[in-house]
């Protein structure tokens, strides 16, 4: 028989009241993708109580372009934190955490409103700019923001703007991120984090976390243009009652100064260390690796993590953006587990059909921003489900050519963490493992960068200890092994897209 002794018993208080206090409290996180904008409330143990998601797309106008209504995001995020507090109850919500694709211009007048549409990550009209910038800031200035200059990165397109529209230059006085955009409507702060910064090159200074002053200078940047820079979990401020009465929050909830989508979605599938790795299947896809030494490899887009001392080195290529493509021109209103079906019974090599994913360009390990698209090898005895599987090799040929340079460069990994929606189908989480060689774990539904929001909301504060919360949330995954044999097919492949890419290149 067990004794009870007051002590016992005064331990059995605190521990019910503890589990209490952790039923009662709810982490908000929000995610501004590129194709929608994402919400989910979740307890304290990591268990998800309510979701949303809007559709928030963006527009091509011209070839090249990527634009989207940055009001729209602020209507999206509204209706999100609406649902979640009357699921949840707003006296529950402990704070919220927002996080967003990256980089994006976005130039705010003085009132905070947007004075263009924002120009996203996607978008590669300021090729023409590269060279401009890059003699401005010397090859010492580019070494310093750890990334090479190219379209994607923030620099040549506000290069861009100032050339092509200097009125609205002219009227901006700040420029923010996508997830710092909800972030001032919700607290009043123009802030942004270390992870969204790294891709402002060559305005950032990698090793020293800071503005690179200098860059700025010679460029003629006013350093007052750009947010304060704080920690992803630091809190940006209170809800103030303005956004209190738009989102149903209580006036003076925290928020946190939140952070990059992929550093959020790698700590929401618990890859902080040195020999992780988490692969991001959105719009885009992103092989993440976590590394310790301010050691850039301009190869990779290189960044900062969320939560923790480490930097991110990201394989990055259009993922998702692709297959949807894909749906919409050869298979307008077929589902993705219709055209599964149809690429599941093709064999490995798609009897000899390849696919040049760039869409939009290329980033790592390509950077070439006139890259185009291209199948190749087609023939009569060809079919749509040929096609499909060629397209999810194709993205995956782009990954195993990451892998290949990051093991080269001593970042090795055993195993890949997948989230984010583009993960759901069975058929391209075996396609990832046989191409990367390593067996691929999957956590079905995971929301992916919501849960790392509100980890940030959670750590800033104090609600949860730090990232090992990340890993303590994630609940059994689902694993696929890498095929015997399947490797010397994507050698092959690999191999071959090496050849094909430069010989297409000069048509």
């Amino acid at each position: 028989m067990t004794r009870v002794t007051p002590n016992s018993r005064a331990a059995a208080r605190i521990f019910i009241i503890i589990a209490a206090l952790m039923a009662a409290s709810a982490l908000l996180g929000v995610d501004l993708g590129t194709s929608s904008v994402k919400g989910v409330a979740f307890d304290l143990n990591g268990l998800a109580l309510a979701s949303r998601e809007v559709p928030c797309g963006y527009t091509i106008p011209r070839p090249g372009w990527a634009e989207a209504d940055p009001r729209a995001w602020w209507d999206a995020v509204c209706v999100i934190l609406r649902e979640l507090t009357q699921a949840v109850g707003a006296r529950r919500v402990t704070a919220v955490g927002v996080t967003g694709q990256a980089p994006t211009l976005l130039l705010l007048d003085r009132s905070g409103e947007p004075i263009h549409r924002a120009i996203l990550w996607l978008d590669v009209r300021s090729e023409a700019e590269v060279a401009a910038v890059a003699a401005g800031v010397g090859p010492a200035g580019e070494r310093a923001s750890g990334n090479r200059l190219h379209p994607y990165y923030l620099g040549p397109k506000v290069a861009w703007v100032r050339r092509h529209a200097p009125e609205r230059f002219d009227q901006a006085v700040v420029l923010l991120q996508s997830h710092s955009y909800p972030v001032m409507r919700l607290t009043g702060a123009r802030c942004t984090d270390f992870s969204s910064a790294s891709l402002c090159a060559p305005f950032y200074d990698a090793e020293g976390r800071a503005w690179s002053r200098d860059v700025l200078t010679r460029l003629d940047i006013r350093v007052d243009l750009l947010p304060a820079l704080r920690p992803a979990h630091d809190i940006a401020g209170g809800v103030t009652a303005a956004a209190a009465r738009e989102t149903g929050l209580r006036e003076g909830t925290p928020v946190v100064v939140g952070g990059a989508d992929f550093a959020a979605s790698a700590l929401a599938a618990g890859v902080t260390e040195l020999g992780e790795a988490a692969l991001m299947l959105g719009t885009a896809g992103n092989l993440i690796l976590p590394f310790t030494r301010a050691d850039f490899d301009t190869r990779f887009i290189n960044s900062h993590h969320v939560g923790c001392d480490r930097y991110l080195a990201l394989g990055s290529t259009l993922s998702g953006a692709v297959q949807e493509w894909f749906r919409t021109v050869a298979a307008p209103g077929v589902a993705h587990e219709v055209l599964d079906g149809e690429a599941v019974s093709v064999p490995i090599g798609a009897d000899g059909v390849q696919l040049l994913p760039y869409l939009q360009g290329e980033r790592s390990p390509v950077w070439d921003a006139g890259a185009r698209g291209a199948f190749v090898g087609l023939s009569l005895a060809h079919g749509r489900g040929h096609l499909y599987r060629a397209v999810l090799e194709g993205v995956a040929v782009s990954f195993r050519h990451c892998a290949e340079i990051a093991r080269e460069r001593g970042l090795v990994f055993h195993e890949v963490v997948a989230v984010n929606g583009g993960a759901r189908s069975s058929l391209w989480r075996q396609i990832l493992a046989d191409a990367l060689g390593v067996d691929l774990l999957y956590v079905p539904d995971h929301p992916g960068a919501p849960a790392g929001a509100a980890i940030l909301a959670g750590i800033g504060t104090g609600a949860l200890p730090g990232v090992e919360t990340a890993k303590r949330w994630r609940p059994p995954m689902l694993r696929h092994r890498p095929d015997d044999g399947a490797g010397d097919v994507y050698d092959r492949l690999l191999t071959a897209r090496k050849q094909l890419y430069p010989a297409l290149r000069a048509v």
